[in-house]
């Protein structure tokens, strides 16, 4: 039968291999296809970074106007890298819910930019995008799309900041919040820049105020925050303040953190006894060892109470070194009072006025007070969780729940919206694995001479088996 032998079996096996083979090729290619044809993506990516969230989806969903989001470069080209095409992957699913996306080249038709920014006020220039619905237009700048890098993470901008353009092009009025300076409070251009963020995200114009200019507070101020103050308020702040309250319309958001020199602030207990609020000169830790860091009591969480204010997917609220408040023993039949956060009953309270004082909780964190179709007051003993360092420190997770939870009482109650949907920005952070000295140790020996060993005894046996058919 000539100088070879076929064995059947040999044979049979050989002929199934290939057949497999084709198989297998056949199903790739007519997959790629499919895929290439259809357009279909899939994020795998465990917080869906690339995929346009539901808040995105239900604001647009609501919207009735045109929209157009002109990219200002050329041929439509964002830019190299990862993140610029992350970008325009975006951008399409904003196209697939009805936003119009152009690109036009600011070089072929100088005259578009000059349309955008008439008063020549908006700085808009090429690489830029612009979101513009009517006569209204909001500038993104590529720098800010792309987001920053800390320690902990990169902080994802692209989708609020072009839904929140989306939403601020199309509302017919955008409230002002003024953020008190003045008193030694946090400054919202460098130590607030999350939440201005979020807020003009979720259309409103955000602005520095001095109460030492000027009458009286602004006619378009929708909101005033005091972001802790360090220092009292002046007799004449006081008159503007109270006069703004008294005005039924006021909306008033005040931040106490805990001032350790023990400063008394008779004028801002004046503005707050009136609505029943009371402001407590200590600093509270938390002794129930599942509400606290490990080793650290004054690194709490809050729990979120339930009243008509806060909604049922709100979350509890870490707060780091605290203040307490109380509600007033003085029932007013036009106020209505909400206790918001508390502490468990294992809390305890130091006091910082009188050493070595301490008093039992549970304790009130956060106080809400309602004029009956009026004025509305929201008080905090803790202003650290929404500054930009506690919310990109190692626990920014745990700052998220105190963002959200702040920026959805400010639209909805303070603006006397129920159930608006928001949108802020999201921190993500590398997905680490801690590994002990030992255990690096194993898993060197396993990788580089267990699972070696393996594979070449599998290797062995499976050509072992081969010879003999």
């Amino acid at each position: 039968m000539g100088k070879f032998k076929l064995n059947r079996r040999s044979l049979k096996y050989g002929s199934n291999s290939i057949i497999l083979i084709v198989a297998v090729l056949a199903i790739a290619v007519i997959v790629n296809l499919l895929v290439g044809m259809g357009d279909i993506k899939w994020d795998l990516t465990s917080d869906k970074l690339y995929t346009l969230g539901d808040e995105s989806k239900t604001i647009i969903k609501d919207i009735k106007k045109e929209v157009t989001i002109y990219g200002l470069f050329d041929d439509g080209e964002v830019g190299a890298g990862s993140i610029a095409k992350d970008i325009t992957n975006l951008l399409a699913q904003y196209e697939k819910l009805g936003i119009k996306v152009t690109y036009v080249d600011p070089d072929k038709d100088p005259g578009t930019i000059a349309s955008f920014d008439k008063d020549k006020t908006k700085g808009i220039k090429k690489y830029d995008f612009v979101v513009k619905s009517g006569n209204k237009i909001k500038k993104l700048s590529m720098e800010s799309l792309y987001g920053q890098e800390s320690d902990y993470g990169r902080m994802y901008t692209a989708e609020p900041l072009i839904t929140g353009a989306i939403k601020f092009v199309t509302s017919d009025v955008t409230p002002v919040a003024y953020f008190v300076e003045g008193h030694d409070e946090y400054s919202v251009d460098t130590d607030l820049t999350r939440i201005k963020a979020d807020l003009e995200n979720n259309n409103l114009e955000v602005k520095p105020l001095s109460l030492l200019t000027g009458e009286k507070i602004p006619e378009d101020c929708k909101l005033l925050v005091f972001a802790s103050p360090k220092r009292d308020l002046s007799e004449a702040e006081l008159i503007k303040v109270n006069a703004y309250l008294k005005g039924n319309t006021g909306r008033v958001i005040f931040l106490f953190d805990p001032v350790e020199s023990g400063s008394k602030f008779p004028n801002f207990e004046q503005v707050l006894q009136t609505y029943n609020i009371g402001i407590n000169y200590d600093k509270v830790k938390e002794m129930d060892e599942s509400r606290h860091l490990p080793g650290d009591e004054y690194s709490f969480v809050g729990k979120v109470q339930s009243n008509d204010i806060n909604n049922s997917d709100t979350y509890d609220v870490f707060l780091p070194d605290s203040r307490s408040l109380s509600i007033l023993k003085n029932d007013k039949e036009w106020l209505k009072t909400y206790s918001m956060i508390k502490t468990t009953e294992k809390a305890e309270a130091l006091s910082i006025l009188n050493q070595g004082s301490t008093e039992q909780g549970p304790f009130d964190i956060a106080i809400a007070t309602e004029v009956e179709g009026g004025s509305k007051v929201l008080v905090f003993g803790n202003g650290i969780f929404i500054t930009d360092v506690a919310l990109s420190s190692q626990y920014s997770n745990q700052f998220a729940a105190g963002e959200y939870y702040f920026l959805k009482t400010i639209v909805n109650w303070m603006q006397d919206k129920e159930d608006q949907t928001t949108i802020s920005s999201k921190l993500v952070t590398p997905k680490t694995i801690t590994v002990s000295q030992s255990q690096a140790k194993g898993i060197s020996i396993v990788m580089m001479g267990v699972l070696p060993v393996l594979i070449m005894a599998c290797g062995l046996v499976v050509w072992a088996r081969r010879r003999h058919l």
